[in-house]
């Protein structure tokens, strides 16, 4: 916990008015937030034994805050909707979650200020804003557990607005009570949960809050936020039973009642439910840890649209010796990943690939093998590693990288189909070369634009077949398209077939396609894929 320097030069407080003083107060905040979070976050991830003891709030809060500060340069009026969007989305874990959703609400409120809170003095709006922030995670968390982020907010909230009744125009007296009851409330948290009691440290969201108030302190003209150093800490046994995942996805243009089925839904599957963003944002970011990720995913479709799906093993049984990270183009293809026993990320438009492989990279143990599944990221995937490479960790063991030449995401099904965790890093990787290459890929699109092709020219409208990155058929009509494919790549010779079916694809076209197939190739394998891929209603591999 940070405390005030013996020697601190007296300090000159801000005065938050309702003109320009709020914006560079609020923008301060922010931007110090992030340092001091930044700073503290090995300390932070040190203390992590609750909900999973798995040493990554702080990580998460680092970057959700520098997510948010990335994505706005300069907090003002016209910014507040730009800060609201880039906190749902920028959030990462359920402290991360937790804490965009704080942010996000002094944003609202300062957007559409409440009479009090307009006319009110320095003190007060202080006091008004954490009793905002802490009732705004209150709500975002499905299951309000004592001893965490949650209780040390509500203290903290509770002390402004006493001090805020005797000092209503003293805003840094305000946040200095806040602060004194942040830490108090802080080192209550072993006595209101038992795991933190047994593993002996204060909850690490709670103590990320205190480093909140701590930098509103300063910012407001007090004492200097210092950043956690870690400590030795006595971590809880992992679980040998099944393993947990946490899942997260933003949701994007879902129905307010939607949201509402959706976190008692989560409820019901999991727990550590947290969903932001629910007030008209027009996107809300969803959180839960459950032991079968893909009911999580598909209690969300149909709502709106999906992007940034993230999905974490939580308690291994065992510390892999290598991950395999898949870079997917739909959920069903990332739950097929899964399945697998591979990390998926998920390409959706809205996170570029690459920073998503960096933090999946951050997150993977042991060795590592990399499935890009597409020629941009097998590109981005060579220099991400050659970067690595040249940069080795020194706290940590060196550990090998590998990335599959693979280009289409049937070729990552096939490697991972062969990979045997068992094996030795080489071995491995060359058996899933090996599958790769011998996975002959096709698709199925339809044309956006006038486009000229090796099959000639095609206009909006039009089907086109895609054979090893070729377009080689155009079409009126979507079966005959897709089964020229199909045969295509059948003359070839091959055992399986695998159809991996688009969001939009009818699913009639599986089931013609199949029968066709097995007409042609008697004793074919074929196996059918709900991949959920936006751009391709169909994707083709034969091996």
């Amino acid at each position: 916990m940070s405390e005030s320097p013996q020697s601190a030069p007296a300090p000159t407080p801000r005065t938050l008015s309702a003109g320009s003083g709020v914006w560079e107060v609020f923008d301060a905040w922010l931007r110090r937030a992030s340092e001091v979070i930044g700073a503290s976050t090995e300390a932070l991830n040190a203390l992590n034994v609750f909900p999973i003891s798995d040493a990554d709030t702080g990580s998460n809060l680092q970057l959700t805050l520098a997510g948010i500060a990335r994505a706005v340069p300069d907090v003002n009026r016209a910014s507040m909707d730009a800060v609201v969007q880039a906190a749902i989305l920028s959030a990462h874990g359920s402290s991360g979650a937790i804490v965009a959703e704080m942010f996000s609400s002094v944003c609202r409120s300062l957007q559409h200020p409440t009479a009090g809170l307009a006319g009110a003095g320095t003190g007060h709006r202080i006091a008004l804003l954490l009793r905002t922030v802490a009732d705004a995670a209150h709500r975002a968390v499905a299951q309000p557990v004592a001893g965490t982020i949650l209780t040390v907010a509500a203290d903290a909230a509770r002390a402004a607005e006493g001090a805020a009744r005797t000092s209503p125009e003293n805003g840094l007296a305000v946040a200095r009570a806040a602060q004194a009851e942040a830490r108090l409330a802080l080192q209550r948290t072993p006595d209101q949960l038992d795991v933190l009691a047994e593993a002996g440290v204060v909850d690490a969201g709670g103590q990320a809050y205190a480093l909140l108030v701590d930098a509103l302190v300063e910012v407001l003209g007090g004492e200097p936020a210092l950043p956690l150093t870690a400590g030795e800490t006595a971590r809880p046994a992992r679980s040998t039973g099944d393993p947990e995942y946490e899942v997260m996805y933003a949701l994007h243009d879902a129905a307010p009642e939607a949201l509402v089925a959706l976190r008692e839904k989560l409820s019901d599957l999991g727990h550590s439910v947290v969903v932001v963003g629910e007030s008209g944002a027009g996107v809300a970011q969803v959180h839960v840890h459950l032991g079968e990720p893909g009911a999580a995913v598909e209690a969300a479709l149909g709502l709106g649209r999906l992007s940034q799906v993230r999905i974490t093993v939580l308690e291994p049984t065992e510390a892999p010796t290598r991950t395999v990270v898949a870079v997917v183009a739909g959920a069903g293809l990332a739950r097929a990943a899964l399945a697998a026993g591979a990390v998926p990320v998920l390409v959706d438009g809205d996170e570029p690939v690459l920073n998503a492989l960096v933090q999946a990279l951050g997150r993977a143990e042991g060795d590592v093998v990399i499935l890009p599944n597409d020629m941009e990221t097998l590109e981005a995937a060579h220099h991400l590693v050659a970067r690595r490479r040249a940069a080795p960790r020194p706290s940590r063991p060196a550990r090998r990288m590998a990335v599959i030449p693979t280009v289409a995401q049937v070729q990552g099904l096939a490697a991972l189909a062969v990979h045997e965790p068992e094996a030795d890093f080489d071995t491995a990787v060359a058996a899933m070369s090996a599958a790769a290459g011998h996975a002959r890929h096709g698709a199925v699109t339809v044309a956006e634009s006038d486009t000229r092709t090796m099959a000639g020219r095609s206009v909006p409208g039009e089907v086109l077949g895609v054979v090893e990155g070729d377009f080689v058929e155009i079409g009126d009509r979507l079966v005959e398209v897709a089964w020229r494919v199909v045969e295509r790549l059948l003359a070839g010779g091959g055992e399986l077939l695998t159809l991996v079916l688009g969001a939009d694809a009818p699913l009639a076209l599986a089931d013609e396609l199949t029968h066709r197939s097995r007409e042609q190739a008697a004793g074919l394998e074929i196996q059918v894929i709900d991949g959920g891929q936006a751009r391709y209603l169909l994707l083709v591999g034969v091996e």
